[in-house]
């Protein structure tokens, strides 16, 4: 150190401090221990208050069922299965290929001229009459019209007068046929029991009156006539003459009393008849009284009137369809 010629630095020594110890201390409040409760949240319940269904057990009763019973729910079952049966014979008709028909039955005709084939007409126990006849006649018919009736390969024919215009089925066999000379034919068994001049002019429908024994007719001499079959003639009971005054005002083209009107069309809808015309115009008459009231009309004649579950069908000359139900016009088709 005496060796620096530089200048000189006094540092001083730095006094020993001594640590002052002091005792301190806190005071505080003592714990004190609280124990509280809570009550439990109270449930509520709310109940509605409803009507109790009443059960009852179900009692069986004992008793002895009569064999009648059974056998009458045996047949009814059988029925069924035998309908079943021949319904699913006709699911082949329903289909959209083509369907083959097979010919039964040939017959040939024993007649010098060609009648066309006029109408096919339905019978009970699978009868089916064919009527040949010409449609159309200038002045008066001068062929011999024919009836062929088939019947389980049974085949006869019939050759008339004159052109057959009609034919209906009846009660016990009988057949009642319409011909264009006014004449009606009761025939039983294939052969002609009666022959009754009842219109001047072609009898263009016939029906039968259920269960009586009675058949009404029209005709284009514009008269409806209820006959009563008595052993086998036709006796007129009830008789109506339609005129021109008939008509409703708006197709009526005089007020000759006298000029009748041609009737073309006949069905039976319970209590009541259905006639149409030849100017399109429809009655109704009661039965057996043969009261007359309009319907309808049309413009062009009626070629058939049908009436079958409260429908009635009407059928006019120009291809027109007219529905009605329950007596009331619903809508109309053209063909």
């Amino acid at each position: 150190m005496d060796d620096c010629n530089g200048p000189n630095t006094f540092i001083a020594t730095r006094k020993k401090t001594v640590a002052k110890k002091v005792n301190s201390g806190m005071l505080t409040d003592p714990r004190e221990y609280r124990h509280q409760g809570s009550n439990a949240m109270p449930c509520i319940s709310i109940g509605i208050q409803t009507e109790q269904i009443s059960t009852s057990l179900s009692t069986i009763l004992k008793g002895n069922i009569s064999n009648n019973v059974l056998n009458l729910l045996l047949m009814t079952v059988k029925n069924n299965n035998d309908e079943l049966n021949i319904l699913a014979r006709l699911n082949v008709f329903h289909r959209t290929d083509s369907v083959t028909l097979s010919m039964m039955k040939q017959y040939q005709l024993p007649q010098k001229e060609h009648l066309p084939l006029y109408n096919i007409v339905c019978g009970p126990n699978g009868r089916v009459a064919f009527l040949f006849a010409d449609r159309y006649h200038d002045t008066w018919c001068s062929h011999n019209g024919i009836i062929i009736f088939w019947q389980r390969r049974i085949t006869d024919h019939l050759v008339l007068s004159s052109c057959p215009t009609v034919l209906r089925y009846g009660p016990q066999g009988l057949i009642a046929v319409g011909l264009i000379t006014g004449h009606i034919l009761i025939i039983l068994n294939g052969e002609i029991i009666s022959t009754n001049e009842v219109h001047t002019l072609s009898v263009t429908s016939l029906e039968w009156l259920y269960p009586l024994q009675q058949l009404v007719s029209v005709s284009l001499d514009g008269r409806i006539i209820i006959h009563n079959l008595k052993s086998t003639i036709l006796e007129e009971k009830h008789s109506k003459l339609i005129t021109v005054l008939n008509l409703p005002r708006n197709i009526r083209k005089s007020n000759a009393t006298a000029k009748y009107i041609g009737l073309t069309s006949l069905c039976v809808a319970k209590d009541r008849l259905f006639i149409g015309s030849e100017m399109g115009a429809i009655w109704t008459a009661t039965l057996p009284d043969l009261a007359i009231s309009l319907f309808h009309y049309e413009i062009d004649c009626i070629e058939a009137v049908a009436h079958i579950s409260n429908y009635t069908i009407i059928i006019t000359s120009s291809g027109k369809i007219n529905f009605s139900k329950n007596f009331k016009m619903l809508f109309y088709h053209e063909l």
